[in-house]
């Protein structure tokens, strides 16, 4: 807790609350969290480690969403009691700390930070999700939604090397094409 950046601002009280609810899990990649439907009582943080947010559309296409890293919140969205409405699922071996939503809204009504904390991480989704629309596969042509996605991939979890940027999980065509909303083949044209 102390060394997480996601909670430098929580009050004292509130550091205290979360070292005795919290639950550190290790979690192996490949492994799902929870999937749609299932009724998750745990909001979980990332403390290290990548998650990719997916759901199958109308179509029976796995569509991967959002892609999260160390100090993301992953499934903030449960405090409205509601079952899960996406598959969290972790890309690289992964370590969360986690705490009940009971717990957690304890937390939030005595401490203002976490409510902000909640409001701040529904937003960049929603800011995301934004993003997304405007670059549909009928919006815009692949190579640049491709070119496009990469890019904000190496910008937001990227590792400076040499005078390259490495992208420090496994990146394969098939979930870049799942992040951009196309097809396989495609996707591996265009990176051809």
């Amino acid at each position: 807790v102390e060394t997480m950046p996601l909670f430098k601002e929580a009050s004292p009280a509130s550091k205290t609350k979360l070292i005795t609810y919290g639950i550190v899990e290790k979690v192996h990649k490949g492994t799902y969290l929870f999937n749609v439907r299932d009724h998750v009582e745990r909001i979980y943080m990332i403390v290290s480690g990548y998650v990719v947010l997916d759901r199958i559309n109308h179509n029976d296409n796995l569509r991967s969403i959002f892609l999260l890293g160390s100090g993301d919140l992953i499934n903030e969205v449960i405090i409205d009691g509601q079952s899960s409405s996406i598959n969290a699922k972790a890309l690289s071996d992964l370590e969360v700390v986690s705490l009940t939503r009971a717990q957690m809204l304890e937390i939030m009504a005595q401490d203002f930070y976490f409510t902000q904390l909640f409001m701040a991480s529904m937003a960049k989704k929603i800011r995301k999700l934004y993003r997304q629309v405007a670059n549909t596969t009928k919006m815009m042509i692949l190579e640049d939604q491709v070119s496009a996605k990469l890019w904000k991939i190496g910008h937001d979890y990227g590792i400076e090397k040499g005078e390259g940027v490495v992208i420090p999980f496994d990146l394969s065509i098939t979930l870049l094409a799942q992040l951009v909303g196309s097809n396989r083949e495609s996707v591996s044209r265009t990176i051809k």
